[in-house]
């Protein structure tokens, strides 16, 4: 019994091992200055630069200068006119920004699950106008 728990940590440690290797071959790096401060999955991230990891398995990863956070996103999208065409949407609502959406260099769009309806309810309560804001991203 002992010997197969053995095994089996073994194993498990080995994969543990190769899977950030396998994220990072898979991922789709970009870079963005974001002008104003934002909300991406219940985060508050200040304006900066960014950089973002979108991978296979539908995380996106946002590193700035002064805080990072993980962002689990959906295939939304794909298009052959938005190839090499980088950008990051937000919706504004007053003075509030929430990160809604993510297009690659390849055409594909990742989406928030939920925050475009979310945030699109809650500023209907309101009566607060909702804006689409693009940056473009490299």
């Amino acid at each position: 019994m002992t010997k197969h728990l053995l095994s089996v940590l073994a194993g498990a440690a080995i994969l543990a091992a190769f899977t950030p290797l396998s994220i990072t071959t898979s991922a789709a790096e970009l870079t963005c200055r974001v002008p104003f401060d934002f909300v991406a999955n219940g985060a508050a991230m200040p304006a900066g630069q960014y950089a973002l990891s979108t991978t296979g398995g539908g995380a996106l990863l946002l590193r700035g200068m002064q805080k990072s956070a993980v962002v689990m996103t959906s295939l939304a999208d794909r298009r052959a006119d938005r190839i090499g065409r980088a950008q990051v949407v937000f919706l504004k609502t007053g003075e509030r920004y929430t990160l809604i959406e993510v297009w690659t260099t390849d055409g594909l769009a990742r989406a928030v699950p939920g925050e475009r309806k979310h945030v699109e309810d809650r500023a209907r309560a309101a009566n607060i106008a909702v804006e689409r804001i693009v940056v473009l991203a490299n």
